[in-house]
Protein backbone atom coordinates (compact mmCIF):
# COMPACT_ATOMS: atom_id res chain seq x y z
CA UNK A 1 0.00 0.00 0.00
CA UNK A 2 1.64 3.24 -0.94
CA UNK A 3 -0.54 5.74 1.21
CA UNK A 4 1.28 6.51 4.79
CA UNK A 5 -0.08 8.77 7.58
CA UNK A 6 3.26 9.95 8.88
CA UNK A 7 6.71 11.57 8.41
CA UNK A 8 9.28 11.41 10.65
CA UNK A 9 12.55 13.28 9.93
CA UNK A 10 15.99 13.21 10.85
CA UNK A 11 17.74 16.71 11.40
CA UNK A 12 21.16 17.40 10.69
CA UNK A 13 22.30 16.37 7.20
CA UNK A 14 18.49 15.68 5.98
CA UNK A 15 16.96 19.11 7.48
CA UNK A 16 19.60 21.29 8.41
CA UNK A 17 22.54 21.80 6.36
CA UNK A 18 25.23 21.43 9.41
CA UNK A 19 27.25 18.13 8.73
CA UNK A 20 29.84 19.23 6.93
CA UNK A 21 30.29 22.06 9.50
CA UNK A 22 30.46 19.55 12.26
CA UNK A 23 33.13 17.57 10.87
CA UNK A 24 35.08 20.82 9.72
CA UNK A 25 35.07 21.50 13.34
CA UNK A 26 35.92 18.47 14.22
CA UNK A 27 39.51 17.75 11.97
CA UNK A 28 40.08 21.43 13.31
CA UNK A 29 39.57 20.31 16.66
CA UNK A 30 41.62 17.20 16.42
CA UNK A 31 44.49 19.66 14.45
CA UNK A 32 44.23 22.16 18.03
CA UNK A 33 44.90 19.27 19.48
CA UNK A 34 47.75 17.78 17.68
CA UNK A 35 46.13 15.25 15.99
CA UNK A 36 46.41 15.05 11.62
CA UNK A 37 42.97 12.43 11.71
CA UNK A 38 41.59 10.55 8.14
CA UNK A 39 38.54 11.92 7.14
CA UNK A 40 36.76 8.57 7.46
CA UNK A 41 36.87 8.68 11.27
CA UNK A 42 34.78 11.81 11.07
CA UNK A 43 32.83 10.21 8.29
CA UNK A 44 31.85 7.32 10.48
CA UNK A 45 30.25 9.46 13.27
CA UNK A 46 27.90 10.51 10.57
CA UNK A 47 24.32 9.44 11.88
CA UNK A 48 25.26 8.25 15.72
CA UNK A 49 24.26 9.62 19.07
CA UNK A 50 27.42 11.01 21.09
CA UNK A 51 27.84 7.86 22.68
CA UNK A 52 28.35 5.49 19.98
CA UNK A 53 30.60 8.44 18.49
CA UNK A 54 33.07 8.26 21.64
CA UNK A 55 32.86 4.06 21.10
CA UNK A 56 33.47 4.56 17.19
CA UNK A 57 36.81 6.50 18.24
CA UNK A 58 37.57 4.40 20.66
CA UNK A 59 37.35 1.48 18.27
CA UNK A 60 39.71 3.02 15.62
CA UNK A 61 42.28 5.13 17.57
CA UNK A 62 42.20 3.19 20.74
CA UNK A 63 41.19 4.06 24.52
CA UNK A 64 43.89 6.92 24.93
CA UNK A 65 43.10 8.76 22.47
CA UNK A 66 41.69 12.33 23.79
CA UNK A 67 38.39 12.13 22.77
CA UNK A 68 36.50 14.37 25.31
CA UNK A 69 39.20 17.08 25.42
CA UNK A 70 38.80 17.07 21.64
CA UNK A 71 35.05 16.78 21.44
CA UNK A 72 34.94 19.91 23.88
CA UNK A 73 36.86 22.02 21.22
CA UNK A 74 35.07 20.81 19.11
CA UNK A 75 32.07 21.55 20.27
CA UNK A 76 33.30 24.84 20.74
CA UNK A 77 33.55 25.65 17.53
CA UNK A 78 30.84 24.54 16.40
CA UNK A 79 28.43 26.24 18.27
CA UNK A 80 30.19 29.38 16.61
CA UNK A 81 29.70 28.60 13.53
CA UNK A 82 26.17 27.79 14.11
CA UNK A 83 25.96 31.41 15.87
CA UNK A 84 26.39 32.70 12.95
CA UNK A 85 23.89 30.97 10.79
CA UNK A 86 21.76 27.88 10.77
CA UNK A 87 21.66 26.80 7.14
CA UNK A 88 18.24 24.29 6.02
CA UNK A 89 18.60 22.28 2.99
CA UNK A 90 17.02 23.50 -0.30
CA UNK A 91 13.38 22.27 -0.85
CA UNK A 92 12.61 21.92 3.32
CA UNK A 93 10.50 24.61 3.93
CA UNK A 94 8.47 23.88 0.47
CA UNK A 95 8.19 20.26 2.00
CA UNK A 96 7.30 21.30 5.23
CA UNK A 97 4.55 24.01 4.38
CA UNK A 98 3.51 20.74 2.01
CA UNK A 99 2.92 18.41 4.43
CA UNK A 100 1.40 20.73 6.85
CA UNK A 101 -1.49 21.22 4.34
CA UNK A 102 -2.22 17.84 3.85
CA UNK A 103 -2.49 17.34 7.95
CA UNK A 104 0.12 14.85 8.09
CA UNK A 105 1.37 14.49 11.51
CA UNK A 106 5.39 15.27 11.76
CA UNK A 107 7.81 14.18 13.94
CA UNK A 108 11.87 14.59 14.82
CA UNK A 109 14.01 11.74 15.51
CA UNK A 110 17.79 12.66 15.36
CA UNK A 111 20.49 11.58 16.94
CA UNK A 112 21.25 15.16 18.69
CA UNK A 113 20.92 15.68 22.46
CA UNK A 114 17.49 17.03 23.15
CA UNK A 115 18.75 20.47 24.54
CA UNK A 116 20.68 20.93 21.48
CA UNK A 117 18.00 19.81 19.38
CA UNK A 118 15.50 22.39 20.15
CA UNK A 119 17.91 25.46 19.96
CA UNK A 120 19.01 24.21 16.18
CA UNK A 121 15.22 23.77 15.13
CA UNK A 122 14.04 27.24 16.67
CA UNK A 123 16.92 29.00 15.14
CA UNK A 124 16.12 27.25 11.72
CA UNK A 125 12.11 28.33 12.44
CA UNK A 126 10.90 25.35 11.72
CA UNK A 127 9.80 23.94 15.02
CA UNK A 128 6.50 24.57 15.07
CA UNK A 129 6.07 22.48 11.87
CA UNK A 130 6.37 19.01 14.08
CA UNK A 131 4.37 17.55 16.42
CA UNK A 132 6.81 15.25 18.18
CA UNK A 133 10.44 14.68 18.97
CA UNK A 134 13.15 12.14 20.04
CA UNK A 135 16.68 12.69 20.53
CA UNK A 136 19.63 10.81 21.00
CA UNK A 137 20.20 11.42 24.83
CA UNK A 138 16.53 10.17 25.04
CA UNK A 139 16.53 6.73 23.90
CA UNK A 140 18.65 4.18 25.24
CA UNK A 141 20.22 2.19 22.20
CA UNK A 142 20.53 5.19 18.82
CA UNK A 143 20.79 5.02 15.42
CA UNK A 144 20.60 2.15 13.70
CA UNK A 145 18.51 0.06 16.75
CA UNK A 146 14.86 1.20 15.65
CA UNK A 147 14.25 2.41 19.31
CA UNK A 148 14.55 5.79 18.41
CA UNK A 149 11.86 5.48 15.28
CA UNK A 150 9.83 3.32 17.26
CA UNK A 151 9.54 5.70 19.98
CA UNK A 152 8.41 8.75 17.52
CA UNK A 153 5.91 6.93 15.67
CA UNK A 154 4.36 5.90 19.20
CA UNK A 155 4.43 10.01 20.36
CA UNK A 156 2.57 10.46 17.27
CA UNK A 157 -0.02 7.85 17.80
CA UNK A 158 0.65 6.18 14.45
CA UNK A 159 1.92 2.72 13.59
CA UNK A 160 5.08 2.02 11.90
CA UNK A 161 3.76 0.69 9.13
CA UNK A 162 2.10 3.68 7.96
CA UNK A 163 5.21 6.25 8.80
CA UNK A 164 7.42 7.20 6.24
CA UNK A 165 10.94 8.19 7.47
CA UNK A 166 13.60 10.69 5.64
CA UNK A 167 17.30 10.12 6.61
CA UNK A 168 20.50 11.54 4.76
CA UNK A 169 22.91 8.21 7.07
CA UNK A 170 23.03 4.92 6.70
CA UNK A 171 22.92 4.07 10.31
CA UNK A 172 19.18 5.92 10.29
CA UNK A 173 18.11 4.29 6.97
CA UNK A 174 19.00 0.96 8.57
CA UNK A 175 16.68 1.99 12.32
CA UNK A 176 13.83 3.13 10.23
CA UNK A 177 14.12 -0.17 7.46
CA UNK A 178 14.43 -2.41 11.15
CA UNK A 179 11.24 -0.51 12.74
CA UNK A 180 9.22 -1.64 9.66
CA UNK A 181 8.91 1.85 8.42
CA UNK A 182 9.75 3.17 4.27
CA UNK A 183 12.41 5.00 3.95
CA UNK A 184 13.35 7.81 1.86
CA UNK A 185 17.20 8.63 1.51
CA UNK A 186 18.58 12.01 0.97
CA UNK A 187 22.69 11.24 1.00
CA UNK A 188 24.80 14.28 2.52
CA UNK A 189 28.28 13.99 2.91
CA UNK A 190 28.26 10.62 2.98
CA UNK A 191 27.21 8.58 -0.48
CA UNK A 192 24.80 4.70 0.74
CA UNK A 193 26.83 1.53 0.95
CA UNK A 194 26.30 -0.84 -1.67
CA UNK A 195 24.73 -2.87 1.41
CA UNK A 196 22.28 0.14 2.19
CA UNK A 197 21.48 0.66 -1.60
CA UNK A 198 20.20 -3.17 -1.63
CA UNK A 199 17.49 -2.25 0.73
CA UNK A 200 15.91 -1.46 -2.71
CA UNK A 201 14.41 2.20 -1.13
CA UNK A 202 13.97 5.54 -2.89
CA UNK A 203 17.33 7.19 -2.83
CA UNK A 204 16.86 10.41 -4.23
CA UNK A 205 19.65 14.03 -4.71
CA UNK A 206 17.15 16.64 -2.57
CA UNK A 207 14.15 17.13 -0.47
CA UNK A 208 12.69 18.51 -3.39
CA UNK A 209 12.63 15.02 -4.95
CA UNK A 210 11.72 13.73 -1.68
CA UNK A 211 8.75 15.62 -1.88
CA UNK A 212 7.66 14.14 -5.48
CA UNK A 213 8.32 10.83 -4.39
CA UNK A 214 6.05 11.34 -1.44
CA UNK A 215 3.45 12.97 -3.38
CA UNK A 216 3.87 10.24 -5.51
CA UNK A 217 2.64 7.86 -2.29
CA UNK A 218 -0.29 10.20 -2.07
CA UNK A 219 -1.87 9.72 -5.31
CA UNK A 220 -4.79 7.35 -5.46
CA UNK A 221 -5.13 4.44 -7.34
Amino acid sequence: MSHFQAVIFDMDGLMLDTERIALACWDRAARIHGYELDPAIGLGMVGLNTRDCVRWVKQVLGDDFPMEAINVTSRELYHAELDRAMPVKPGLLRLLNWLQAERIPLAVATSTRHEWALKKLNRAGIIDFFHGMVCGDQVSQGKPHPEIFLTAAGRIGVVPAQCVVLEDSDPGVRGATAAGMRVIQVPDVKPPSEEVRGFGHPIVASLRDAQAQLQAWRLPR
